[in-house]
């Protein structure tokens, strides 16, 4: 079973895109979905950790690190692992930034790596996705071609791959992308119109 850990990210054709597309990847693996939020049942959560060959954490990343839900998730569960809970599953992440670079991810993926050292869980892959804008800046596609078209969406190669890792449960050097379709200029131009307009509009409701 893959327990797939909706930890908050803002994929441009909706949350379900990124689920669903490991869903697809991993073929006849069974996969539960859970979003983390501040009041959760942890009875069934534990019993999810404990039956789980693969855990699957998806989330933005601002200011160099995941949400404060996230964190408190993560704290809860390794004093779960130090109190006696059995977690036996890999540890994998796909974490979104809105910057260009995928690196931009790399220090959230740090702290994700040392909550695995003291949870006592074996980290699989990580996957950082910069230009998390893309998709609102340049025009939605639709949810049912993202991942099916060639070439599609940037991420679609990459969270192949990543499925693969976690459907066979195997480990691998973690992956940062970039949406290499447009320049990193031609992006942050894009992307400051969007907030002016986005500013414009907000201004005008005030008012």
């Amino acid at each position: 079973m893959i327990l797939f850990l909706d930890g908050g990210y803002t994929l441009a054709d909706g949350s379900v895109a990124c689920a669903e597309s490991i869903r697809e990847y991993a073929r006849k693996e069974e996969l539960i979905s859970v979003k983390i939020e501040k009041h959760m049942d942890w009875d069934r959560i534990y019993r999810y950790l404990e039956d789980a060959h693969a855990i699957v954490l998806a989330a933005d990343v601002y200011l160099d690190s995941v949400s404060a839900d996230v964190l408190h998730f993560l704290e809860k569960v390794e004093q779960a692992v130090i109190n006696g809970e059995s977690i036996g599953g890999k540890f994998y992440a796909i974490l979104y930034t809105e910057l260009y670079e995928g690196e931009q991810t790399t220090v959230a993926m740090e702290v994700l790596k040392n909550f695995c050292v003291h949870a006592n869980i074996t980290w699989g892959r990580g996957l950082g996705i910069g230009g998390n804008k893309v998709g609102t800046a340049f025009g939605r596609r639709s949810l049912r071609n993202l991942f099916r078209t060639n070439a599609a969406d940037f991420r679609q190669r990459s969270l192949y791959e990543q499925a693969m890792f976690i459907r066979e449960k195997v480990q691998g050097a973690d992956v940062y992308i970039k949406p290499e379709e447009v320049s990193r200029k031609e992006y942050i131009r894009k992307i400051n119109h969007e907030m002016k307009k986005s500013n414009r509009v907000k201004i005008a409701h005030d008012i």
